[in-house]
């Protein structure tokens, strides 16, 4: 008898890992853009578009690495409507020191999974490490400069690429904090200031470069004048924080 009962662990053993092999590569990693910070003790905020199940919130879900691998202590919050959960750190950050905010996929909002791990890379730079790189920063500030007076000459014939914005500023929320537009010879540059909750920013499928600093750019050819474009900034859990509409100048 013991052959058969033998036999028959095998055979669920082969049919069970394989599902458990299968669940696990249906999460997908995802890796946001680096971010920069300038506040040692800064806490990250994930806003989820219904109720975190609480059994799943819990410091393996919700974590920061630093550059070696070596797990941070936090503390974890949730908003009394628990669909914001805040991670804080318990000691400073270090400067110049690479970290990682860690959300693992198995995380539960509503009835649903949000099935992908997200990573976000961020970096602490404060005065002192920005005043190392004095050299460095005045060449950006001339190249910034140089940028500028190319824009203000456009901007002489095109008065009509500030007025775009103006009236999506009537919106109460402040994610998206300021969109700019301005017309080049072929194609149309789309500045976005954001929030420190936003961590990407879409126009339809176009999705903006992080510059730094909460700001996301796009270059974008082939837009007439007068056309409208839907601009969405969204949270590290990839909710849409705020819609903006612009007309493009």
């Amino acid at each position: 008898m013991r052959k058969p009962f033998i036999l028959l662990m095998m055979l669920v053993s082969i049919v069970l890992v394989p599902g458990i092999l299968v669940g696990q590569a249906s999460i997908e990693k995802v890796v946001l853009e680096d971010r920069t910070i300038q506040d040692p003790l800064k806490s990250w905020s994930v806003t989820f578009t219904q109720p975190v199940n609480k059994g799943t919130i819990k410091k393996q879900n919700f974590y920061i690495i630093d550059e070696r691998n070596r797990e941070l202590k936090t503390k974890l919050r949730v908003s009394e409507d628990e669909s914001k959960v805040t991670i804080t750190p318990e000691s400073p950050y270090k400067d110049d020191v690479q970290y990682y905010l860690h959300i693992k996929g198995n995380v539960k909002s509503g009835k649903t999974f949000l099935n992908e791990h997200t990573i976000l890379p961020f970096k602490l730079e404060t005065q002192k490490s920005s005043n190392k790189g004095t050299n460095k920063t005045s060449g950006t500030d001339k190249k910034q400069v140089s940028s500028n007076t190319g824009k203000s000459e456009t901007n002489t014939g095109k008065s009509e690429t500030n007025s775009g914005p103006k009236p999506n500023q009537k919106n109460k929320t402040k994610n998206l904090t300021s969109v700019q537009t301005e017309r080049h010879s072929h194609f149309v540059e789309i500045t976005v200031n954001v929030s420190e909750q936003v961590v990407k920013v879409k126009a339809g499928s176009d999705e903006f470069e992080y510059k730094g600093n909460n700001l996301f750019v796009l270059y974008k050819p082939d837009l007439k004048k007068g056309e409208k474009l839907t601009v969405k900034g969204y949270s590290i859990s990839n909710k849409v924080l705020e819609t903006k509409e612009i007309v493009i100048p």
